[in-house]
């Protein structure tokens, strides 16, 4: 269980980056995904990567 949440937390981790790496330049809009990364459990997670392309 523990490596599941170490893997997630990778994952949100990964995520978040992108998020603000791409709200700096210019795509504000990005930053609104940071709750939802946040908030979000595993399966969400996952979701989440598919659409960012991961």
């Amino acid at each position: 269980m523990r490596e599941i949440n170490r893997d997630a937390e990778e994952l949100r981790s990964k995520l978040l980056s992108e998020v603000y790496a791409g709200a700096v330049p210019g795509m504000p809009a990005m930053i609104l995904d940071e709750s939802r990364i946040r908030n979000a459990d595993t399966d969400e997670l996952e979701k989440i990567a598919k659409e960012y392309g991961y």
